[in-house]
């Protein structure tokens, strides 16, 4: 290794060089709103949200987490956040204040930006900053909230001890995690990562091991990853079909997404990777 080497800076960087791909993804929704029946001139959260959420599930996943959370208004702590989309949910849908940590401030420029256009930027914050190394006080948080993030974490122990550390007793943390599966190394590029360099992908177990070493104790755990494939697989043999496909967010996500969700399709196909929620609670 040479001498002088930062793994975080180098995380920083391949991160930053995948989301960046996307270039003005505020210009690319904006031109793309027409499509879910939105206005250009006058953005909607009803229409924005059919297109600002880049995990597997869309706004339905966002829904189920927080419903499997059971969550309720109150302050959330968004890590991984991109460009705000499950934050702006949380907000207008469950009465949350949210704060949205990434990596990338190209990403957290956007959150601000989608947030003003629907009017919750009152309701909504970003931050940038790296989440394994969080700067808010130890014992704050009532619910901190995780999509589709620890891919692009390296340091995921270190990670979880910050999250252990900001919530308060009591608190919850709550996540949807696409994990290694049991096929072998996935295929590259993937929606979160061009190449195996960008991606940290580790076994289920490997997670639920860090999170209790952190202190964190699990109220609930499930495998996504049967349904997910499923639902994959239904869309990929429709697009195959020629059958025309509903607007969302692929419509924004840049270039080479067609081979990034050809690729996970294939993985979960393979057992690659998979999929997991999980609600997890700091004892009091």
């Amino acid at each position: 290794m040479p001498s002088g080497y930062d793994p975080a800076a180098v995380t920083r960087r391949t991160v930053t060089a995948h989301y960046g791909r996307h270039g003005d993804v505020c210009a690319r929704i904006r031109d793309a709103l027409p499509a879910v029946g939105g206005d250009p001139d006058r953005p909607t959260f009803d229409a924005l949200h059919r297109l600002d959420q880049f995990h597997i599930g869309g706004p339905s996943a966002t829904r189920e987490l927080a419903e499997a959370a059971g969550l309720r208004g109150g302050a959330v702590l968004d890590l991984g956040c991109g460009v705000g989309g499950p934050a702006r949910m949380l907000a207008q849908e469950y009465g949350c204040t949210v704060t949205g940590v990434d990596l990338t401030e190209s990403s957290c420029a956007s959150a601000r930006t989608l947030s003003a256009w629907v009017g919750l930027d009152a309701r909504t914050r970003f931050v940038c900053a790296s989440v394994d190394a969080l700067p808010f006080a130890s014992g704050t948080w009532p619910w901190a909230w995780s999509q589709h993030a620890i891919m692009t974490i390296p340091d995921t122990p270190r990670m979880y001890a910050e999250i252990a550390r900001v919530l308060r007793p009591g608190g919850v943390f709550v996540h949807h995690d696409v994990v290694a599966g049991r096929g072998g190394a996935p295929f590259f590029p993937v929606p979160w990562a061009s190449e195996p360099a960008g991606s940290y992908l580790q076994p289920p177990q490997a997670l639920r091991d860090q999170m209790e070493a952190a202190g964190l104790v699990c109220r609930a755990w499930t495998d996504l990853t049967e349904a997910v494939r499923e639902r994959t697989a239904q869309k990929e043999a429709a697009r195959a079909a020629g059958t025309p496909e509903a607007p969302g967010p692929h419509l924004v996500q840049g270039p080479g997404f067609d081979a990034m969700r050809a690729n996970l399709a294939r993985n979960l196909r393979e057992w690659r990777v998979g999929v997991v929620r999980g609600v997890w609670v700091r004892p009091a």
